[in-house]
Formats: structure tokens, sequence, C-alpha cells
């Protein structure tokens, strides 16, 4: 196949696009529909071109977002051909995109020095709906890890009615490709070449769910790698084995700390036996000495830049960070793992059969006696705490001809408690006010540690108003006290109104229990996912109430327990003199549960969530 081919076949792909009639089209229940989708890959003379087309329609004013197209590159993936034009409901072409059309921008994030992406942008409007957007672009790269991550939806809002996968690449060039939720598959032998097909479509939209797992697990998806690839050195997808060796390869030769450096950092630890201890010091050196920021060129984000780099300018990303560090640990002798991870609060479970680039984040394994040391190099928050974005996941490695799996530790229900102490009183300015003393770790440790450090006081008032205060109560004042260094825990001291905690009916006064914000599950009927809790939720109150004046208790719960496979649930009521004490606790164990399991769960939940917002101490005037 001559080059020129290529862009005939994409021409043809085009116009065969153009053939769907309007009254193809599903009934319009949605904003916007991506009709079709195809996706074209050749692999010759080892360069990659990728051709994909597009056709949108636009049904309605709020479909107009879908009308804003992004087409990203780089140096590494450069775009050409770029042809897009609009028709209306009857088929006519009413505009064709033009060269001045087209914007350039950056797509450098928020956390980021520079990166080696860039988007061209544009955007087709008709004033008269629907319409249909087309259009079209080549991708070329002499450099490439993958061949495609192909997932044929522009947003799980909105169906997608038709789309094609098409791969063809010399008989003798061998790949691996993994496939989901794939409507047809066909292999073709031409002359010199194989040609893959995928079809594919996207009908039942994906509504998000609370605790369900990774949306990527519920639609369609190919993913498909090379053999051998040469991505700055030649490497193998072959074995987990091959790609960590060109993992290690890739980081050799970056550990060159400056001599002014390595007389610093032994310094720091001369004299410290202690080898965790060691490790800490350096470590909080690095929290104070630098700072995370990302740097993305040239590798595609997969090389880190040499320790050199971070010495000198006190930055890099997570590649370069932890590199420098593990750097620093071998000029005292520790030795450390370069580790790639997925991190997300959400796990996204790797695929132990398919070795190939699974993972977004670089961490730091350090075999200590008797121990394991884990570091974020990237973190400023404790000492060996990966938190909720890290934990319980299967992570990869870097060792030369060893490199493998591990998992990282998991949070235990101690490291994700809440607790809070919350005191009922009546204040002469105020009514009845409400003194909460939380002590929060896992993730609401992780949300207010962040606000602590990296928001305004004026902005940390307004999210402490909006978010963190008990539904129903007025703030009057609030202090949320940072820990000590590598504490996993923070807190939050506050004191609000409370106007509809006591109710008066006739000579009775009903005193409402302070709830546990329980998740939200929906009923069994409604859920379609299954639940994947990724840490536990474990929560504890101790709430006292006075009883007023004149008044004695008339009615109040029994104390009451429920164990399931799913978590637990309790609460004990106590009258301690003219005070009504109740203490109660809630955990929901980690883990993933099926559908046949959900009617059971849902009922656990519901009933801790029935008892929370439906109970009363019940007081009643002397007579």
């Amino acid at each position: 196949m001559k080059y020129n081919k290529i862009f005939v076949s994409l021409i043809f792909l085009l116009a065969g696009l153009t053939f769907f009639p309007f009254s193809a089209v599903l009934a319009q229940i949605s904003d916007a529909e991506l009709v079709n989708q195809q996706t074209e890959i050749i692999v010759k003379n080892d360069k990659l071109y990728i051709n994909r087309s597009y056709e949108i329609q636009i049904n309605n004013r709020l479909g107009e977002k879908y009308a804003d197209i992004s087409i990203p590159f780089s140096k590494l993936n450069k775009v050409f051909k770029i042809e897009a034009f609009i028709k209306d409901k009857e088929g006519n072409t009413v505009r064709n995109l033009k060269p001045k059309d087209i914007t350039v921008r950056s797509e450098i994030a928020d956390f980021s020095l520079y990166e080696d992406d860039f988007v061209k942008e544009f955007t087709l409007i008709h004033n008269i709906y629907p319409y249909r957007i087309f259009y079209s672009y080549q991708v070329q790269s002499e450099t490439f890890l993958s061949l495609e991550d192909w997932t044929p939806i522009i947003d799980s809002d909105i169906p997608t009615l038709n789309a094609t996968l098409t791969l063809e690449i010399p008989q003798e060039y061998k790949i691996a490709y993994k496939a989901q939720l794939i409507d047809k598959f066909s292999v073709d032998t031409l002359e010199e070449t194989f040609k893959y097909c995928w079809k594919a479509f996207y009908k039942d939209q994906v509504e998000s769910e609370i605790f369900s797992p990774d949306i990527s697990n519920f639609i369609p998806n190919v993913t498909i790698v090379p053999d051998t690839f040469k991505f700055d050195l030649k490497g193998s997808f072959r074995s987990w084995e091959s790609f960590g060796n060109w993992q290690y390869q890739l980081n050799e030769g970056l550990n060159d700390l400056p001599e002014s450096e390595i007389e610093k950092i032994k310094s720091l630890v001369e004299g410290v036996k202690d080898e965790k201890e060691k490790i800490r010091m350096l470590y909080h050196y690095l929290q104070d000495a630098t700072r995370y920021i990302n740097v993305k060129i040239e590798t595609g984000g997969m090389k880190p830049y040499p320790a050199s780099y971070v010495a000198g300018n006190k930055y890099g990303d997570c590649k370069a960070l932890s590199n420098y560090f593990k750097s620093v640990l071998h000029t005292v002798g520790v030795n450390s793992f370069y580790t790639k991870v997925y991190a997300d609060e959400v796990i996204r479970k790797v695929d132990l059969n398919f070795p190939s680039q699974q993972s977004n984040h670089i961490i730091l394994c350090i075999p200590v006696q008797h121990d394991t040391v884990w570091l974020d190099c990237t973190s400023d928050g404790p000492f060996n705490y990966l938190g909720t974005f890290t934990q319980h996941r299967e992570v990869f490695l870097i060792e030369k001809d060893n490199s493998h799996f591990i998992r990282t530790p998991s949070l235990s229900k101690d490291d994700v408690l809440e607790i809070r102490n919350i005191r009922v009183s009546s204040d002469p300015a105020n009514g009845i006010v409400a003194d909460f003393h939380n002590t929060y770790r896992g993730k609401s440790f992780e949300l207010l540690f962040d606000l602590s450090r990296s928001v305004s006081d004026s902005n940390k008032s307004l999210i402490i108003r909006n978010n963190l205060i008990e539904t129903g109560f007025d703030l009057l004042n609030y202090k949320l006290i940072t820990p000590p260094r590598d504490s996993a825990y923070i807190v939050f001291n506050y004191t609000a109104k409370a106007g509809k905690l006591f109710k008066n009916y006739g000579d009775e006064q009903l005193v409402r229990m302070i709830p546990f914000s329980v998740p939200p599950f929906t009923e069994p009927k409604r859920r379609k996912y299954p639940v994947q809790l990724n840490f536990p939720v474990y929560k504890i109150d101790t709430l006292e109430y006075p009883i007023p004046n004149g008044y004695i208790v008339s009615g109040i719960m029994k104390d009451q327990s429920i164990n399931t496979p799913f978590g637990a649930y309790n609460i004990q009521f106590h009258q301690i003199g003219n005070t009504i004490q109740v203490i109660k606790s809630f955990l929901l164990m980690a883990g993933d549960y099926l559908p046949e399991q959900y009617p059971d769960f849902f009922n656990f939940v519901k009933k801790v969530s029935d008892i929370e917002n439906n109970t009363y101490i019940i007081t009643k005037k002397q007579s």
C-alpha cells in the first residue's frame, strides 16, 4: 500500500458517512448523538497513521457544546488534513470549515510548567435543528507505545449509534489487543497485511452511581499494543518483565546528583543509625525543599528528568521527584524502587494478563527491616501515608530483570475513622447551640489538610460554611487545627446554632438526634452496577443533650446493634444526671459487592439511615 492510499481511504470513509439519512437516527431523546465514528489505523514502515472521522447530530441548543471540536496533538503525534463541514436536516452542506476557523492553543494544566501537548480547535454551529457536523483528521507518529486505546464515545451522556475501528498491519508485525462490549469482530488476510475490524455502539448510557466501579468497565473499548516498540529506546510488551526492563533502562543514568547536594544530604542524616528515621528526615527535606509541578515533554511523559534537574530547580513532576528522591536515598545507602501506579480515588484494576502502560503516577517503594515504606514524592502529607488515591491496588515495581507487581497497603477502618463529640447547650445570645469537636482521618483528613494549606482564609471560610457544617445548623465560629507533622488526622472544631433540634408539642418536647451522613444508595430496582467500596466508611459519634429544666425523659429508644457481612451499626442511650448521652457507630466494610448481594447491602444501609433520621428523645414537663 502506498502512502497516498491512506488519504484516499479517508475520503471514501468520510463520503460514506453522508449517506446516513436523518430518519435513521434514534428518536431524539438526547441533546446530541454520535451518529458514526470511524477510526482507521495503519502501521507502515514503522510509522503509525491514524485516520479519525466523526458525524455528530446536534438536536437542540443544549447539544451545541458538542459543536466545539478539540483535536489534541504534540510533537510526537502530529495532526494533518483537518476537514469539516455542516449539513442541514435535508442533507445540504451549509458550511465548510476554513483554515482561518482553526485556532491552536497549549493544553497546559494549572499545575504544569510546560507540556508538549496542544489542541487545534474550531466550532461549527447552524441555526436550525437538527443538523450534523462532519469532521476528520489524520494523526502521524514515528514514536509510539500504543497503537490505539479506542473508546468510541464523546460523552457518556449521549449515544453512539455506530462506530468502527480498523487496523491494517504487515503480516510479520505482532500485536496484542483486548476488547470489551464489542458488537462484531473480524480479521482478513490481504496480500501482505492483516486487517482487523471491530464494530461497536453505545446506546444504553452509563449513569453515575455512588460507589460504582470505574466507568471504563461499562463502555466499549479496544486497546492495541505492539509486541515491540521504540519509544526513546527499544522495548517490548511481550511480558511485564520486558516492559519493566525498558522503563529501567529509560531511567538509567538519571541519578546524577550534584556534589553539593550529596554533601548536604549526608550532613542531614549524619549520626542517624535508624534507617527508617533517615528516610523520614530526608522525606521532610524533599517536602520542604521542592514542589510538584508537571513538566511533560519529549518522551510523552514517560522519562523522568535527571536528579540534577530537580536539585537545581527545586521542582519536578511525579517521575522527576521520585527519581530525585530515589537518588537521594541511594546516596545514604538506602535502596528504593520506582513504582508505577494508577492513582485515583476509584480503584482501576490492572489487567495482569495484558502487559501495557496502565499507570498514571509514580511512587516509591522502600523495603526496610521487617517493613516497607511507601512514599508519594509529590505529597505534602504524612510520612509513609499513601492515602485514598493510591492505597489497596496493584502497582508495578521497576527492578532490573525482575519488575513485578506488588500491592500497596489498604486503609483499615481505623485509618479512616471520623470521630465527632457534639455537646448541645443553651446559649442566652444564640438559643440552642452545638459544639462540634471533630477528628477526621482518611478522605476527610486529606480534603481538610489540603484546605488548611492551599486555600486563602476568606475562601476557606466560604467552603467550610457551605460544605462542612451539619445540615440545619448556622455556623458561629470554627477552628481548623493542623496536626503535628506526619500525623494522619486533622481536628476541626466549630460552634453552630441549632434551631431545629427541639420541637415542642404541648407538654412534650422532642429532641432530634444529629444523624450520621449515610451514603445515599438507590433502591435495588434502580441500581445497575456493582458496589465498589475502595476503603471503609467508619464513623463514631458521642452526643450530649441537656434535659430542659422542669422536664423529665418520657421516651427513649432502646439500644440497637446491627451486624452484617457489609458492616455494622450500634447505638446506645445513657442518662447521666440532667444529660442524655448517645453513643453510636457506623461501619461500611471495603469490598466489591455483586448485584445479587445488593438488596441485602441496601437493606442494611437503609436500616441505619432510618434509625439515624427518625430517632427522637422525648421529654415531658413535670407535673
